[in-house]
């Protein structure tokens, strides 16, 4: 066969074996990427204020605290996660007496460099290789109260949710985090 000018055609192109397969799997992968980031992104319902987390009756820190609520938030990356276990919220005041009381121990969730920088004493980085040692150690009645700082302020409901995902049952996020911490005039160990 001849093309219309009377010349004949070029060789025919053999393609690899592989092509095909390739290009199909390729597309399938940028389909599913699109999609993971689409539902990602939607809109997610508005905070929802959640019920007041209490302790058992004869907790000795039962009198101590305050009953507070947590809330229910968008999730995104490091966000609390609405389906997840309701977390118990603690102002700076009363984790500064479970502090001084030795009631409690304190977790950070920041960076590695922020938690170096300056935290509360004696709180562990979420990164420490012997946290869960420590957790282990603490006396039935000690809580654990987990914290973030005000660039992320649900980083510490999240951290107080994983705990809580891996059996954790006494978990508390210290509202505003460690800068609301060291504003209130609190001590910091760097």
């Amino acid at each position: 066969m001849t093309n219309p000018t009377g010349t004949p055609p070029g060789p025919r192109r053999n393609l690899p074996p592989w092509l095909l397969p390739a290009v199909i799997l390729g597309a399938m992968a940028l389909v599913i990427a699109l999609v993971t980031v689409a539902l990602t992104m939607r809109d997610r319902p508005n905070p929802v204020p959640a019920a007041a987390v209490e302790l058992p009756t004869g907790h000795p820190a039962a009198n101590e605290m305050p009953t507070t609520t947590g809330t229910s938030l968008p999730v995104a990356h490091g966000s609390v996660d609405p389906n997840g276990p309701k977390v118990e919220l603690i102002n700076v005041a009363n984790a500064r007496a479970r502090l001084d009381a030795r009631t409690a121990i304190f977790v950070d969730v920041r960076s590695g460099n922020d938690y170096a920088a300056g935290h509360i004493p004696g709180a562990v980085s979420i990164t420490t290789k012997d946290l869960d040692t420590r957790i282990k150690a603490l006396p039935a009645e000690s809580v654990i109260i987990t914290y973030g700082d005000s660039a992320r302020p649900d980083s510490g409901q999240r951290g107080a949710q994983i705990f809580m995902d891996q059996g954790y049952p006494t978990m508390i996020a210290l509202e505003g985090g460690f800068q609301d911490w060291e504003k209130a005039g609190n001590p910091v160990e760097k």
